[in-house]
């Protein structure tokens, strides 16, 4: 499932207020900083406050989410850094797993909003990207059933947020305002 939306700063805010209180979604970082631990975030303010939700390029801000009901625990995988090109760092992990449902935020930058991502694989895509027996096993243990209700539903959520479409996507009340005030909406 693929779904993109336009937002602004505060429609972030109201997509992520609606994931940590009517949703039992936990939130991760797609990738943690160098030399750090992956982060789970508990609140919208705790995303606020350590990412820009205003400003950036297209998936300025990256993460997973995932709810025990998906029946596969979350992985978390440490990747080994050359200190040459990452600032003297050796390591910084990933979160991972076949099930997990990716939230990408696009920022604002140079006068244009990047669009809004949620996405997730299906079982039979994931089915088509495994390369031996165990991940094929790892794949059949997610509840894609309730993966893809999840999905559904918030994608249904931010829709009913929209005030207008764009090229296909939703907008939603701040990427309107935005546009209307002479900002670029990118797709």
């Amino acid at each position: 499932m693929t779904y993109n939306f336009l937002a602004a700063k505060l429609d972030k805010m109201n997509v992520l207020n609606h994931i940590f209180e009517n949703t039992d979604l936990q939130l991760f970082d797609s990738y943690s900083e160098y030399g750090q631990e992956i982060c789970r975030y508990r609140s919208a303010s705790e995303i606020a406050t350590k990412f820009d939700l205003e400003n950036g390029g297209q998936f300025a801000i990256t993460l997973q989410m995932w709810s025990p009901r998906f029946g596969v625990e979350i992985a978390f995988s440490r990747i080994k850094l050359n200190p040459k090109y990452c600032d003297g760092h050796t390591f910084r992990y990933s979160t991972s797993g076949w099930g997990l449902i990716q939230l990408y935020l696009g920022g604002c930058q140079k006068n244009c909003l990047h669009h809004s991502h949620i996405g997730h694989f299906n079982e039979r895509g994931a089915m088509g990207r495994v390369d031996n027996d165990s991940e094929l096993a790892e794949v059949k243990r997610w509840n894609w059933k309730q993966i893809a209700s999840t999905s559904g539903r918030l994608r249904r959520q931010i829709s009913k947020m929209s005030v207008r479409k764009f090229d296909g996507l939703d907008a939603l009340p701040g990427a309107d305002a935005l546009s209307k005030g002479g900002v670029e909406l990118r797709y």
